[in-house]
């Protein structure tokens, strides 16, 4: 393969290549390695709790994210074989935010890795506080590049930090999305989201400050799905189907924050406008998903088909994740709304029921238990 295939080829996987082409103000032709300064902001990590993990930040830093800052011309030659031996006495020098960087040759084979690869290591390693603090110069940083990222790859991140129970720390990064390019701009990663903060509450054992916090989270969630930046981008080709809900008004993320008042007010007693909330979001699920239906026929059929839509939810495994607490949810404020109120809950209850039955037993025919018999065990069997 001739080297101008190979940059094209290894183009489209390494973040020097993925990046837009910038402008330095002040470079300059009268020497190969011209000098500029930059007036922007780049990602700083901090120290975490490994030297490991530092040194993979570090990395990630050094070879993804820093090259992306040359113009695409100086870019290009820090990768060329054929400036390897001048670059390596004559770097190519920039300054940002004061800081001066020098750029000498990087094979391409060798020397660059693989962005989504690195980026999914370094989070896999978050464990405390300290490491969770660079999670968004992480992606502000990656996102700075250019790099654009699958949802389903922003699915994954949200999980990994979810487990380990820094759900909020993705809330943020959603915030900051026109920084950070999280966006919650599909079905998947709504309900993962809103999963995760509901399980907040639940390993509290219902704490009465975490269930409240765990309620807000579900709020601000919602408020997101509204915005602008946090809508699902559509082909030409692929409309707005008739009857298709927006993801703030599907059922499936309207049960969350259901679920958590309903605690709220069966567990704690708690009334006034946490009660009042309750009986909002009973009545908009309630309007919004008809009687009779199941949870997944709610929306069109073709988006339960959409593997990129809301296909997930024809994994067993994933469903009776997602589903489970939204069940107990139904459950929960069934007991405390008004009786014509609670009666239509219940009747959705009951077809959810049958809905959930019917994944566990799918995944019971697997050799080991999943994370969707964990979740419901934790809610109906360990005394939720």
């Amino acid at each position: 393969m001739s080297r101008k295939s190979a940059l094209g080829a290894l183009g489209a996987s390494n973040a020097a290549f993925e990046s837009v082409t910038r402008r330095i103000a002040g470079s300059t032709q009268r020497t190969f390695s011209a000098s500029a300064q930059r007036n922007a902001s780049i990602a700083h990590f901090t120290p975490t709790s490994s030297p490991q993990l530092d040194e993979l930040l570090t990395m990630i830093r050094q070879k993804i994210i820093l090259p992306s800052y040359l113009p695409n011309e100086q870019r290009k030659r820090i990768f060329s074989p054929k400036y390897e031996k001048k670059l390596q006495s004559d770097p190519i020098t920039i300054e940002i935010d004061g800081e001066v960087f020098k750029f000498r040759h990087q094979n391409l084979f060798t020397d660059v890795p693989q962005t989504r690869r690195s980026v999914v290591t370094a989070i896999s390693q978050f464990e405390t506080a300290a490491d969770f603090a660079n999670l968004r110069p992480l992606l502000e940083g990656v996102a700075g590049t250019g790099v654009k990222f699958p949802p389903d790859l922003y699915a994954k991140i949200l999980r990994v930090v979810g487990a380990k129970g820094h759900v909020y720390d993705i809330i943020e990064c959603a915030r900051g999305v026109a920084r950070t390019g999280y966006r919650l701009d599909t079905s998947e990663k709504a309900a993962e989201i809103l999963h995760f903060v509901q399980m907040k509450a639940v390993d509290s054992q219902w704490d009465e400050a975490q269930t409240t916090k765990a309620l807000r989270w579900a709020e601000m969630v919602l408020e997101l799905l509204q915005e602008d930046a946090h809508q699902p981008r559509r082909r030409k080709d692929d409309p707005i189907l008739e009857g298709e809900l927006p993801l703030h008004r599907d059922p499936i993320a309207l049960l969350a924050p259901l679920h958590l008042a309903a605690a709220l007010v069966a567990k704690h007693g708690v009334e006034g406008e946490v009660a009042e909330k309750l009986a909002k979001y009973a009545r908009d699920v309630v309007r919004l998903w008809p009687e009779g239906k199941k949870l997944t026929e709610i929306q069109p059929k073709e988006l339960y088909e959409d593997h990129n839509k809301m296909g997930y939810l024809r994994q067993p495994n994933k469903f009776v994740t997602l589903v489970a607490p939204l069940l107990y949810g139904l459950e929960t404020a069934a007991g405390v709304v008004e009786p014509g109120l609670a009666a239509q809950l219940r009747s959705r209850r009951d077809i959810l029921a049958a809905e959930v039955r019917e994944a566990r037993a799918a995944n019971s025919q697997k050799s080991s238990e999943g994370r969707g018999e964990a979740v419901y065990r934790k809610l109906f069997e360990n005394g939720a």
